[in-house]
């Protein structure tokens, strides 16, 4: 059994996959985004969800994998407090931007850049970890963009993460012309035809969205990890994502009769799924 937890962090990302009954142990924490007044790492322990390390003094709680999706701030602003409060055991970082290239394409080194930093340094070999479940990352290079300056949006990983026959996309800040790049790829399409659930890119803005996505992809349910609209990209977007949804939509908190395509953070809070060992899945929300 598998549990994942979107949490609404706003303009923001954060994805929890927690193996319930497998190896519970192998927490992965996809982006780290907080707001001024939620730390998601704090509902996780509350949850006691990690494992505990045996040494050090006090002891932390472990986090077995942090995989960062890009190098916008938004996607790890909660770095610094998580680092507090637990111990990245691994991480999968994206490895398209440089330290000193994040340096000199931000306009403030703040404390969550610096953290980002601090980690890239810490963890600067490859692991592999046998996991119960399966992780692939996607990613292009700055030499797929010749004559353009460094975007971390375009430079997002793509990471697809699967269990028990259940596929979910999380493509981080992707613009539609890098999708473009992506999808000449046999293995991203492959993955994006084993896709049920599909985080939008870019928080579900319009620059993220590219119709060709959907000629692999048909998910059962979009998800919009976003705050409340206030720009223009952000408008008619949930109706866009809708109409590349495959059947009638989900059962979001056992309403039958209310049938969704889209989810969103804004409108509907945290957001839970849960694949049990059969493969079923659920949706729930809660605040």
């Amino acid at each position: 059994m598998m549990d994942i937890v979107i949490f609404n962090v706003e303009l923001g990302q954060c994805v929890f996959f927690y193996p319930r009954n497998d190896h519970p142990e192998f927490g992965l924490m996809v982006d780290c985004g907080n707001t001024s007044n939620f730390e998601p790492i704090d509902k996780i322990l509350e949850w006691n969800w990690l494992p505990e390390q045996t040494t050090g003094n006090p002891p932390k709680k472990i986090l077995k994998n942090l995989t960062l999706t890009n190098y916008d701030q938004d996607h790890f602003s909660g770095l610094p407090y998580l680092r507090s409060k637990v111990l990245i055991e691994t991480t999968r970082l994206p490895k398209n931007i440089s330290s000193d290239e994040l340096k000199k394409i931000k306009d403030e080194i703040t404390k969550p850049i610096e953290e980002v930093i601090k980690l890239k340094k810490e963890h600067s070999g490859s692991v592999t970890l046998v996991t119960p479940y399966k992780k692939y990352i996607y990613y292009l290079n700055q030499s797929d963009f010749p004559d353009e300056k460094i975007d971390t949006n375009k430079l997002s990983q793509i990471v697809f993460v699967t269990y028990k026959g259940t596929g979910i996309c999380i493509p981080g800040d992707l613009t539609s012309d890098a999708w473009e790049k992506h999808l000449k790829n046999k293995n991203v399409q492959e993955k994006l035809k084993q896709t049920q659930i599909f985080i939008a890119s870019h928080h579900g803005r319009e620059d993220g969205f590219n119709e060709n996505i959907f000629k692999f992809c048909r998910p059962e349910v979009i998800i919009l990890s976003d705050k409340d609209i206030i720009h223009k990209t952000q408008e008619g977007q949930t109706q866009t994502y809708a109409g590349e949804v495959e059947g009638n939509g989900i059962i979001l908190n056992e309403k039958t009769d209310q049938l969704r395509k889209v989810l969103t953070t804004r409108s509907d809070g945290h957001l839970w799924i849960r694949i049990e060992d059969n493969g079923a899945r659920t949706y729930k929300s809660f605040n």
